[in-house]
């Protein structure tokens, strides 16, 4: 079902703490208004926007009237503001934030002055929990640029100190779940920078210690649902790094036997909403790694079995509202790969339909607000695939295959 031109590439989904960043080209990860009513896909190649209606009664998916919505060159990530009525897009070329109104039938609507002005190949942006500040990780000019939010009218304006100086090519900031830090992963190096908040004016300041150092090539920072503890997976050099928070300035240091071993090329620590288990998707060796959390030091510890067969390059694995299942794309074989997770120990078991084939280039699995349907956007083929879960009491068989839809 044609929305416009294919091509590529979205950033952020809006489920609570469970916030995924991409980093590669084409659509890579969808976003979705917290209601449930909307999708959205940012296009890399042409400069655009796509949105859908979602039927919350079979999930399939109709472009909204307008879209595709112009943005400037190469939007690269799509976030929606906490309260759902503003949609960002970041501009790596322009070095630009496109803002739009969300409206009720998925429509989009520039806001006034938009687009505002980042820094140099700004990576997306990300809202603290109540919606007052943004900030945007600007990987050429190794800064993080802070705004704060008009909640009627959702025009951003710098705050006080404007942008925070970090190490060279900062990956996605993520926000702790309170909004009172802000921490970086820094590609090609092996620092993580840590921030305290201002929660007056929302401008950064560094914590103490910071940057700290981790494993080689740190991917992205992930905070547990307590705010306790931060993980971040190290790509060269196979293991996680973990982190206790200093809860009065955000400062990190690392828990008992951190690092921990990973398999080869880990790409992101996921979490499960209880802050039960950890899961990492194991790009070099076919798999999805499973840990325990010490919930008084934050130490991992395998579950039984350790690790689970995926496909070929898995990458961003999501995990439903209930911690019931857990899917993963699998970039390289174009299909993707679902679990169960056993409430007892975290260990995985495979769906019996999975893994479902994909169109090419799989980047992404995001998951609708009411946990009924899963989304995947394929980069090489520009489209969205859809999955229906399985529905509390139902069994793990009714999750099958349900439709794909063109971008």
């Amino acid at each position: 079902m044609s929305a416009g031109a294919s091509a590529a590439g979205s950033d952020i989904t809006s489920a609570g703490a469970y916030e995924y960043v991409a980093e590669t080209l084409g659509p890579r990860l969808l976003v979705i208004v917290p209601s449930g009513r909307a999708l959205f896909v940012a296009n890399w190649a042409s400069d655009e926007v796509a949105s859908f209606q979602i039927d919350p009664e079979t999930g399939s998916l109709t472009p909204a009237p307008g879209s595709p919505f112009r943005t400037g060159r190469n939007p690269r990530a799509v976030t929606v503001h906490p309260g759902g009525r503003f949609l960002y897009a970041s501009n790596w070329e322009d070095g630009t934030l496109s803002a739009f109104q969300v409206g009720e039938d998925g429509g989009l609507d520039p806001i006034p002055g938009s687009p505002f002005a980042t820094e140099t190949h700004p990576r997306n942006i990300r809202f603290d929990p109540d919606g007052r500040f943004g900030y945007v990780s600007n990987a050429g000019s190794g800064t993080v640029s802070s705004y704060r939010v008009d909640a009627a009218t959702g025009v951003l304006a710098p705050t006080p100190g404007s942008s925070a100086t970090t190490e060279a090519r900062p990956r996605s900031a993520m926000l702790d779940p309170r909004g009172r830090f802000l921490f970086t992963a820094h590609e090609g190096t092996s620092l993580i920078a840590s921030f305290r908040i201002d929660g007056e004016t929302g401008d950064l300041t560094a914590s103490p210690g910071s940057p700290i150092s981790s494993g080689r090539d740190p991917r992205f920072v992930t905070i547990d649902p307590s705010g306790r503890f931060a993980y971040t997976a190290n790509q060269r050099s196979n293991d996680i790094s973990a982190y206790r928070i200093d809860q009065e300035t955000g400062a990190l240091r690392p828990v008992p036997g951190s690092p921990f071993r990973a398999r080869r090329r880990p790409f992101q620590v996921l979490i499960d909403p209880a802050g039960r288990f950890a899961f990492v998707a194991n790009q070099g060796s076919r798999s999805l790694s499973v840990w325990t959390i010490d919930p008084r030091t934050g130490a991992l510890a395998p579950v039984p079995g350790g690790s689970f067969r995926s496909g070929r390059h898995p990458i961003w694995p999501t995990v439903d509202p209930t911690g019931r299942w857990i899917y993963v794309a699998n970039r390289k074989s174009n299909d993707i790969s679902g679990f169960a997770v056993s409430p007892d120990d975290g260990s995985l078991s495979p769906l019996p339909h999975s893994p479902w084939k994909t169109e090419a280039g799989p980047r992404a699995a995001t998951i609708d607000a009411t946990g009924r349907y899963l989304y995947t956007a394929n980069a090489e083929s520009g489209t969205i695939f859809t999955v229906r879960i399985p529905t509390a009491g139902s069994s793990v068989d009714d999750a099958d295959l349900s439709r794909e839809e063109r971008t």
